[in-house]
């Protein structure tokens, strides 16, 4: 090979790689990618190639690779791709895209977690926003509305929630009411009351009966743990309850057990507990719900409740 032929050689390996040099450039600062969609949603652990393939579905053979490439040295080497929901214009650079993607999500997600909720009605609301899940207790959940970001997997929500509960007691650790009976026994009457009230006067009288019966050790009698003693949370009861279920052998029946169920039979807000907490007394120790006057109405004594409901019986046949 004589020296001219290895001089064109040497200069036409030179212009490609510059050519390779600019064209990435290009690429990675001013080549505009068409996204199918405004966002883009990267799954924990996902490969490289299944991220790329999401960004670059209408780009051609060389820009796909490129891209990959870029994402891998990006990823390996620079910042790793973090993962969540990521939302974009409907064109966006690959330098725009890579930055974007290799920091915390920039959506949040506002969840709702609606208080008397059971355990099967918030596994389907979380499965809307989550590929997979794990029970939430009860007890380790204050419903509420948050604002979570995308990034952050079930695991960190769970956290979360525990610390948001954890946070709010700290303030009651000195209530008069969490000394006696402590947190999850505060926490297991917010349940009844959250099942039975239907308003904020409702929860402050029906706290003060539970209060007052667990005082005299009468049973609880509520209608409310029969249906958990059911369904324990895990479906809704399409039927009105008879007398024989009121004599179901389960833990959380108060018509068959003394005292309060071992466990919380819903989720509960805040504003339920603090109601709980405020303690209002009352000498009442029956109600029952009117559903013409669509409220609880309350007795002192078992003669006036029976008075009161053999009357209601009468208007409503």
């Amino acid at each position: 090979m004589d020296s001219e032929e290895q001089t064109l050689r040497f200069y036409l390996s030179l212009f490609s790689f510059f050519f390779i040099i600019i064209y990435f450039i290009y690429l990675f600062n001013y080549k505009s990618i068409e996204l199918n969609k405004n966002f883009i949603y990267i799954n924990k652990d996902e490969s490289i190639s299944n991220i790329a393939n999401k960004i670059t579905k209408n780009e051609n053979f060389i820009n796909k690779n490129l891209f990959t490439l870029i994402i891998y040295i990006s990823n390996n080497f620079i910042s790793p791709i973090n993962y969540g929901k990521f939302l974009f214009q409907d064109k966006a650079s690959i330098l725009h895209i890579v930055k974007v993607i290799s920091s915390k999500s920039n959506y949040d997600y506002k969840l709702t977690f609606v208080e008397g909720w059971e355990e099967y009605q918030l596994n389907e609301y979380l499965l809307s926003y989550y590929t997979k899940i794990d029970k939430i207790s009860y007890n380790n959940l204050i419903s509420n509305t948050y604002i979570i970001n995308s990034s952050n997997s079930f695991k960190d929500l769970q956290k979360f929630l525990l610390k948001k509960k954890n946070d709010f007691f700290i303030k009651y650790q000195n209530n008069e009411l969490v000394k006696k009976y402590g947190i999850e026994n505060i926490l297991i009457i917010s349940s009844l009351v959250e099942k039975e009230a239907n308003n904020n006067e409702d929860k402050s009288l029906i706290a003060s009966v539970i209060f007052n019966r667990l005082n005299i050790n009468m049973k609880l009698q509520i209608d409310a743990t029969v249906i958990y003693s059911i369904t324990e949370g895990l479906y809704k009861i399409n039927r009105k309850l008879t007398y024989d279920d009121l004599k179901i052998k389960h833990p959380s029946n108060t018509y068959v057990n003394n005292g309060l169920p071992p466990n919380m039979i819903s989720y509960v807000g805040n504003q339920t507990i603090k109601i709980v907490l405020e303690n209002i007394k009352s000498d009442y120790l029956f109600y029952f719900y009117n559903i013409i006057e669509k409220k609880h109405i309350f007795s002192k004594n078992f003669k006036d409740h029976r008075y009161k409901l053999n009357e209601y019986r009468q208007e409503i046949k």
